[in-house]
């Protein structure tokens, strides 16, 4: 196994989000944060998703408002920041489940996800790792959504796509 000791991979906060494809593990993230700073958050919105009925974001129901915030943090990246802070800040119990199994696989978590210009980095993980999030076998009682994002945000998510396979198609041939 090769170690995963690579460049860090950096991406805006709204980048990571868009990440998120699962619609309702978005809302998961979202609904918590709405309900702890409706008026925060709604201010941060980019305004191009507007509600009908509604002159002002913050004063339609919650319900209403999370699918907005949710196409929202894909283009604000101030948004998003702010979702997945509230959130990393929310799951104590996750994120020291997860810090404890990447420290045991040899993996120094972050503390902080963010840097000083708002964007996340993280490491690639050895291709084993990475499967078993992906599989959900990383973490099993947990969601396995919310263990590769906590996993991302302590700074290791994923593995790199090796040159190997190009390399045996062609002898391959």
């Amino acid at each position: 196994m090769s170690t995963p000791e690579t460049e860090i991979i950096r991406h805006p906060a709204n980048a990571v989000f868009a990440l998120m494809e699962d619609r309702e593990f978005r809302y998961s993230i979202i609904r918590p944060a709405l309900e702890k700073d409706k008026d925060a958050l709604c201010r941060m919105s980019t305004g191009k998703h507007q509600l009908k009925g509604f002159r002002y974001l913050n004063r339609a129901p919650n319900v209403m408002i999370v699918p907005v915030l949710s196409d929202e943090a894909n283009l604000s990246a101030d948004l998003a920041r702010a979702l997945l802070e509230r959130w990393f800040e929310d799951q104590d119990v996750l994120k020291g489940l997860v810090a404890a199994k990447l420290q045991l696989l040899g993996y120094e978590p972050v503390e902080k996800p963010f840097d000083e210009r708002g964007e996340i980095g993280w490491n690639t993980m050895s291709e084993e790792h990475a499967e078993e999030q992906f599989e959900g076998t990383f973490l099993p009682d947990q969601d396995k959504n919310h263990v590769m994002l906590m996993s991302l945000l302590l700074g290791w998510f994923g593995h790199e796509q090796g040159e190997e396979t190009d390399a045996d198609d062609e002898t391959a041939d």
